[in-house]
């Protein structure tokens, strides 16, 4: 639909934006089992959601995951030692860093801990804390866990892998060790932001003394979570915070899973969405296009166009990926492969002789469609 005319020093500018899809309710996953193997397939059925594969350390992809298990931090960076808060950013490069949100204790704040394991010679579960903790809890994955130290709320922000591009991911979800309530502000729950800082959802972990607990949120229809913010439980790990008496909720956590971090923003010509331009060329002899992902250092080839249309570069959908898409003078047709579904789209505007100048004019964070009229 047309936007607006405008006669600039004798030319013409026409502008049109395009809708995306409604957005959908969020998926969300949550269970509970005595050990690891009662929520395996909870658990798997929130990677599948998610879908592609682990993409573990360092590179950036266009879609997978990544995962956090803890137990491959090193000592040094383990009980009785804290984690930096950029560690799975700068260290371990997986788009992930967090932040304490408050102090409950009065000392030192975003402070961050692993547990150590057996051949370390310091208590397991964080037993060194306190002695009740290694019977408490457990692990979903051998041997390590994660706490925020003197506080039980902590904030997840992401990034391209290794760099600091803020980025945003399709799902969220994790593990708890040991929930004992479901209510109120006692709840162990994670709550999901958009880019634009509302809350997209918040689901809370089923209760399970002594086991685990998981709780997974995805979208599947475009939306993306820019921050998570974590409770676990109501209190502290501490020498003095002992479960369930007087009350107190101490809560450890175990594997993060979560999207593949994509650049919040577009970036010109970045196919691949790690927020840097790729490499790219389309032949106008046979219409196709040829890409060097700049993330993976993968190369693509589609076939889209023909002979005579012109390439224009831009983000249609607003998934924060440029799409595939070329002008065809002769007529006034703008063909689109859309990047967030796969999807074929063509539309009428222009005409012969008009100049594609597609742009975000309206600031929505879609590209518009636009000519220009010598």
């Amino acid at each position: 639909m047309s936007k607006s005319i405008r006669n600039i020093a004798g030319a013409t500018l026409l502008l049109i934006t395009l809708s995306l899809s409604t957005f959908a309710a969020p998926v969300v996953r949550q269970g509970s089992g005595a050990n690891a193997a009662g929520i395996q397939a909870l658990v798997d059925q929130f990677r599948a959601d998610l879908g592609g594969a682990n993409n573990g350390i360092g590179g950036s992809f266009i879609n997978g995951r990544r995962e956090i298990n803890w137990d491959g931090v090193p000592d040094n960076f383990s009980e009785p030692n804290n984690i930096p808060p950029n560690f799975f950013n700068l260290n371990s490069q997986r788009g992930l860093i967090f932040n304490a949100i408050e102090d409950a204790t009065g000392a030192a704040l975003n402070q961050f801990a692993v547990s150590a394991t057996t051949a370390s010679g310091t208590a397991v579960r964080f037993g060194n804390l306190n002695s009740t903790y290694s019977t408490i809890f457990q692990t979903f994955s051998d041997q390590r866990l994660f706490i925020a130290r003197n506080t039980h709320m902590l904030e997840i922000t992401f990034f391209i892998p290794g760099t600091k591009i803020p980025a945003t991911v399709k799902g969220f979800g994790l593990v708890f060790a040991d929930v004992d309530s479901a209510t109120g502000g006692n709840r162990s729950l994670i709550r999901c932001y958009g880019a634009d800082g509302l809350q997209l959802s918040a689901a809370s972990a089923p209760v399970l003394d002594n086991g685990l607990s998981f709780v997974g949120i995805s979208f599947n229809a475009g939306e993306r979570i820019a921050r998570v913010v974590i409770e676990s439980g109501n209190a502290a790990l501490s020498a003095t915070n002992n479960d369930v008496t007087g009350g107190v909720d101490v809560v450890a956590m175990d594997d993060f899973i979560y999207g593949e971090p994509r650049a919040t923003t577009s970036h010109p010509s970045d196919y691949d969405g790690d927020g840097t331009t790729d490499f790219s060329v389309f032949r106008p002899s046979n219409g196709t296009w040829f890409i060097l992902n700049s993330g993976s250092n993968t190369f693509n080839g589609v076939q889209f166009g023909s002979n005579g249309e012109v390439p224009v570069d831009g983000d249609f959908d607003g998934d924060s990926r440029s799409d595939i898409a070329v002008f065809r003078p002769s007529t006034g047709q703008w063909f689109i492969l859309r990047s967030s579904d796969g999807q074929f789209q063509a539309t009428f505007f222009g005409s012969n002789g008009d100049k594609p100048v597609p742009g975000d004019y309206d600031k929505d964070g879609k590209t518009d469609i636009a000519v220009w009229r010598p």
